[in-house]
């Protein structure tokens, strides 16, 4: 394969790769099915939520303000079915931090998490339940929406496109380089 070749299939990887990452920002737009959901600091539950198709993907944002410093609390969701069975869960702990050192005050917290799920057709309820709810009394925000897709496979795709485009036109280049040094050279 000469220089010019290389260049073009490396300039077609890289194509590839954009054309991969702008899909891969198609199927993460919201269609629909959106909810909006405010729950006692305990949890409680949301839904019913329809999916109208298999192989859904559908986006939850949970969320918990944490005012006070050195709380923390263990969210723990769960997807529960039509009759309200326990499918899967998922969860993870929110916590608030601030002090004093050298360089004067500071504040750290986690208060919020996303997830992606894949749902089939059918009918779904989201169950919350808080684990610290003696020391955190911020209500916890519930946000779903369906996405038009899974983007991991086109994003991932565009990755290894892009780095091998990179790779192939670093050695058409270099090789180019090369090939001018030695006929650059005095016999």
């Amino acid at each position: 394969m000469n220089n010019k070749d290389k260049k073009q299939a490396a300039m077609a990887l890289i194509a590839f790769a954009i054309l991969s990452f702008v899909s891969a920002l198609f199927f993460n737009v919201s269609t629909g099915g959106e909810i909006s959901e405010i729950l006692s600091p305990k949890g409680g539950i949301v839904g019913p939520i329809m999916i109208e198709k298999d192989r859904t993907v559908y986006q939850i944002t949970v969320a918990q303000d944490i005012r006070s410093s050195g709380a923390w609390n263990q969210v723990e969701g769960s997807v529960l079915d039509e009759q309200k069975n326990h499918l899967f869960s998922f969860g993870e702990e929110f916590w608030a931090e601030s002090g004093y050192d050298d360089g004067g005050s500071w504040s750290e917290s986690k208060t919020d998490y996303t997830i992606k799920v894949l749902l089939q057709k059918g009918t779904y309820y989201l169950g919350f339940e808080a684990e610290q709810v003696s020391q955190v009394t911020g209500s916890i925000q519930i946000i779903g929406k369906q996405k038009g897709g899974s983007s991991v496979p086109l994003f991932t795709a565009g990755v290894i496109a892009l780095i091998l485009g990179v790779i192939l036109y670093q050695m058409a280049a270099a090789s180019s380089v090369s090939s001018l040094k030695s006929y650059g050279r005095p016999y």
